[in-house]
């Protein structure tokens, strides 16, 4: 006889996939017509990009380009110069179920790449970057809460966890014309651009998540194609978008973000000269945890016969704790020239970070490189790159380090710097570190039971019994060892608490 057991659903925060996948990148160009030839070159970046993320079925498709940018010094006027070339990529990868209601967090690193000069002016790169993806699902998960049989007890139990009561995201395009401040040289043309986008606020208004950030877009240009003149510009646009946050509660804690996407910078000529012409995608994401408790049964027995039962394992996440904190982190550098008479720029790149924990406290652990692009004492443009190790204390609530997980990632604000003579350069790295702490739960629970009728339980017919309990030990197991009734024992003998605080003896009522 299958008992019929009542069931629960629950909703659960599932990762339905976590993982990477790669992208060659193989380049053969000849440099255009308005590009001087090439003596050196210095640095060449990839910077992938995302145009586009969707789901269809179990198919996750993200399509992009990457952005190829070669910073050389020219073979005319010993100056820097770049040339810049687009790749399109489209990549898939199964996931593990389908997931059409799902959010796809993306985002793309380069692993490697090779440059060089085949000629004066042509380059053959090779190199490879990784599309990077994290789909998160609000999935509905049964669970045995009760059953109607008077013969099964039932062991009732419950964890407390966060529902995911709200999980949205929304891209969207900017599109601004930016010049660069009064006094500051005319634009001629772009050597490179770096953005970045930072959340400031996040605010929720009945079913909708408001989040404002800003846009930073730092533009190293030339002033003077003569002489090669090199001017490092910065601007900050305001972003902010709206988003469905369908069942967000006001006591929930919300995970909101921006992600930059895609960004180009052009030039266009407006009647007092060149505007920077900057187009962006972005996307907003926001998550509300809101506080729950799962109710389950742990384990059953029969007091009438003996029972075969089932269980699966539930895994459940509760949202301990979000931060973002800033932190300084300092170094020096040695770049092993004739000495530094300027410096053109210095940027971050590839800012990894890997959750620990050392003595109870959360850390965030990873590297940066710290680009140098610099005169020497020649006048001649270099290149240098150091990678610089972190360590940033962050201040997360967490007592229960064990069964503690912290999402987290890490981005580079800025970079300034202190020449200390010779070829060392001083730097002071800004970092900020976003971390999300949770606890995880995973618990046993009932999911069938059925009652071999054929064999009953032996059960004493005495009104009560006596028995000398233990200290510590489990009235549940002592009822299930008389083929009792729990509660009845409990309410016999006085008690609140499954496991016994001291030596006693119980009175075990018997089965009429």
């Amino acid at each position: 006889m299958d008992y019929t057991l009542e069931k629960k659903s629950v909703p659960v925060r599932e990762a339905v996939f976590d993982g990477c996948f790669e992208q060659p990148l193989d380049l053969d160009f000849t440099l255009p017509d308005y590009c001087p030839s090439i003596e050196k070159i210095l640095k060449c970046r990839v910077i992938p990009q995302i145009h586009s993320k969707s789901l269809s079925g179990d198919r996750l498709t993200i399509e992009g380009a990457a952005a190829v940018c070669v910073l050389y010094i020219d073979e005319e006027k010993k100056s820097l110069r770049s040339c810049e070339h687009s790749i399109p990529y489209s990549g898939s990868v199964n996931v593990k179920s389908d997931c059409t209601d799902a959010v796809i967090m993306a985002y793309s690193k380069t692993e490697y790449v090779n440059c060089r000069a085949i000629s004066p002016r042509r380059l053959d790169i090779h190199g490879a970057f990784s599309i990077c993806a994290k789909i998160d699902s609000i999935k509905s998960k049964e669970t045995a809460v009760s059953c109607d049989s008077e013969d099964i007890q039932l062991k009732k139990e419950s964890i407390s966890c966060s529902r995911l009561c709200a999980l949205s995201q929304q891209q969207f395009s900017i599109a601004e014309e930016l010049t660069p401040v009064s006094g500051s040289p005319a634009v001629r043309s772009i050597i490179k651009t770096d953005m970045k986008v930072r959340q400031t606020e996040c605010r929720i208004a009945g079913d909708k998540a408001m989040i404002k950030g800003e846009l930073c877009v730092r533009a190293l240009y030339i002033a003077d194609n003569e002489i090669g003149e090199c001017v490092v510009t910065e601007f900050v646009i305001p972003v902010g978008q709206v988003i469905d946050a369908a069942g967000i509660e006001n006591d929930s804690k919300t995970d909101c973000r921006l992600q930059l996407l895609s960004g180009e910078c052009k030039l266009r000529e407006g009647e007092s000269g060149s505007i920077i012409c900057v187009e962006c995608r972005l996307c907003a994401f926001v998550a509300a945890y809101c506080p729950d408790k799962i109710e389950y049964i742990s384990d059953a027995f029969s007091t009438k016969y003996e029972i075969d039962s089932e269980y699966s394992s539930l895994k459940s996440d509760k949202l301990i704790d979000i931060c973002r904190e800033n932190s300084i982190i300092k170094s020096s550098a040695d770049t092993e020239t004739n000495g530094i008479s300027k410096v053109i720029d210095i940027w971050g790149e590839g800012c990894t970070a890997t959750p620990a924990f050392e003595n109870g406290t959360a850390i965030i652990k990873g590297k940066l490189n710290a680009c140098i692009l610099a005169l020497d004492n020649d006048s001649v443009p270099f290149y240098a790159e150091r990678s610089i190790d972190y360590l940033c204390p962050i201040k997360l609530n967490i007592e229960e380090v064990e069964h503690t997980t912290v999402d987290c990632e890490a981005s580079v604000d800025s970079i300034s710097f202190r020449l200390s003579g010779g070829s060392n350069i001083d730097l002071r790295c800004e970092i900020t570190v976003e971390a999300r702490a949770f606890e995880n739960s995973s618990v046993r629970t009932l999911t069938k039971a059925c009652a071999d009728e054929e064999h009953r339980r032996s059960c004493d017919n005495a009104a009560l019994t006596l028995y000398f309990a233990d200290k510590g030990e489990s009235v549940w197991k002592i009822a299930r060892s008389y083929s009792a009734v729990p509660e009845a024992i409990m309410n016999e003998n006085d008690l609140n608490d499954d496991e016994l605080d001291d030596e006693c003896m119980l009175l075990i009522p018997g089965i009429n």
